[in-house]
């Protein structure tokens, strides 16, 4: 299925759909510019199962294009990037059903992240209000607090290892990787492997390196 990204800067959108290229296939990836909808026949051939709408900042220009946007390619699933944060923008999206508003800003994993979230199902908007600082160590602090296995299985999770690549990874049973996922979603207050991937890319708990090498032990405990 098909991914359009509409987007006006070129360099920008050049960027956007080279990390769309980590999570969507190539050939799939319609990049467009909001000039070209104009010039759009009514329908394209193939169902477009995400949109991605790149904000301009100005808020009426904004909700018309994604209102333009998702009235021609009648997308599953619709994320909005925002230069801006706009109330207006983001309150607009929530009622259209826009699965996610992502400022442009974020990293590649992070966006990344986004995506894989918004195809899993689920939704990523920003914190309503800005966090206390104690609010926000609280994370690190439960992160300090998991073993150097579940750390481990936390950055495989990340890059979208399966359970049982996992098991073989790092050399446990996928029974026990499962139970130290879980540990994870609970920790990170995450339903499923995409969302605990988003929350921990947004929440800086990723490594820039490469994971571990598996260790000689065996299973560890909870």
């Amino acid at each position: 299925m098909t991914t359009v990204l509409i987007e006006d800067y070129a360099l920008l959108r050049v960027a956007i759909q080279h990390v769309l290229e980590r999570v969507r296939n190539a050939e799939d990836i319609l990049a467009i510019s909001p000039a070209h909808l104009l010039n759009m026949p009514g329908s394209i051939n193939r169902p477009v199962e995400l949109l991605v709408v790149g904000c301009s900042g100005a808020a009426e220009a904004d909700i018309g294009l994604l209102s333009q946007a998702m009235a021609l390619f009648m997308p599953r699933l619709v994320l909005a990037l925002y230069s801006v944060l706009d109330q207006n923008v983001m309150a607009a999206c929530a009622r259209a059903g826009v699965a996610g508003y992502l400022p442009k800003a974020s990293s590649p994993d992070a966006l990344a992240a986004a995506v894989s979230l918004v195809l899993a199902g689920g939704e990523c908007y920003p914190q309503p209000a800005p966090r206390t600082l104690a609010a926000s160590q609280a994370p690190l602090q439960e992160l300090r607090e998991l073993t150097q296995r579940q750390e481990e299985i936390l950055q495989l999770l990340v890059q979208g290892k399966t359970m049982r690549e996992i098991g073989q990874h790092v050399g446990i049973s996928v029974a026990t990787v499962k139970s130290h996922a879980r540990t994870l979603y609970w920790k990170l207050n995450a339903r499923n492997q995409a969302e605990a991937a988003y929350i921990a890319v947004q929440m800086g708990l990723v490594r820039g390196g490469p994971p571990v090498a598996p260790g000689a032990k065996g299973d560890d405990p909870l």
